[in-house]
């Protein structure tokens, strides 16, 4: 057993280490590159160019990404609506068309929730020319928002119409906890896996970030917090999968790292 595990290791090893290599030549790179920028002041004409897009955009972008968004998200809802409507009870093809349309449903109203605080954020940092003020940009996302929950509850009370056995309100706090129980095996083993490579997802996008931010310290003297925003999220993903396998472990749910 622990030749094969040598001989594993001694395939994979070239392979990583000239990975490291090419990363290397790649950040250093990038940093003289940053630090070119930095030293000529080119990031200060950038930064300042950036900004002034971002604050003439920012007024619209709530509405036009949510009216983008959120009708799209709409349109799905209704075309699982009608198939529902229109369902035998018994033809499987119908209304697992009708589930996929759902799923598409609510992947853009999560969309159109992540534009939301992107804009809002622009107002904050930025402090764009809103035509209500501040008080307006707020007002529009929060209009947003209280749109995408209502749709969201849409699509899981018709989502419960076609599996009855499913439990839970989008309105309760608890309401991923009780989805997730009255789920079968083979959901939740569905759930599993997609949780798995969202989290296999996020810890790369995490590295990526850290490179990238570390490269654009130079260039525009970002700091030390967003670099350590990063790793706090990297660290958390981290440690809740690694503890929540050992509890897993314990209960004999045969969980491994």
């Amino acid at each position: 057993m622990r030749s094969k595990e040598k001989r594993d290791n001694r395939r994979a090893l070239p392979k990583y280490i000239l990975m490291l290599l090419i990363a290397a030549f790649f950040g250093g790179l990038a940093g003289f590159g940053a630090g070119i920028m930095g030293a000529g002041n080119l990031s200060g004409s950038i930064t300042a160019a950036v900004e002034n897009v971002l604050m003439a955009a920012a007024p619209w972008g709530i509405p036009v990404t949510s009216v983008v968004f959120l009708g799209l998200g709409w349109w799905f809802y209704a075309k699982a609506r009608r198939i529902y409507k229109t369902w035998d009870g018994e033809e499987e093809a119908p209304i697992e068309k009708a589930e996929e349309d759902l799923s598409w449903a609510l992947l853009m109203s999560a969309i159109a929730m992540l534009w939301d605080f992107f804009f809002v954020s622009v107002l904050v940092v930025c402090q764009g020319m809103w035509p209500m003020g501040r008080l307006g940009g707020l007002g529009m996302f929060f209009a947003s928002i209280a749109v995408i929950v209502v749709h969201q509850q849409k699509v899981v009370d018709l989502t419960r119409r076609i599996n009855p056995e499913k439990q839970g309100s989008v309105y309760d706090t608890k309401f991923l906890k009780k989805w997730m129980d009255s789920c079968d095996e083979s959901e939740q083993r569905q759930m599993g896996q997609a949780a798995f490579k969202a989290y296999r997802a996020a810890v790369n996008t995490c590295l990526w970030l850290w490179a990238a931010l570390i490269v654009l310290h130079y260039a525009f003297d970002t700091g030390l917090l967003p670099i350590a925003m990063v790793l706090a999220i990297f660290g958390v993903l981290q440690i809740v999968y690694t503890l929540e396998c050992i509890r897993l472990s314990r209960k004999g749910g045969g969980a491994r790292t």
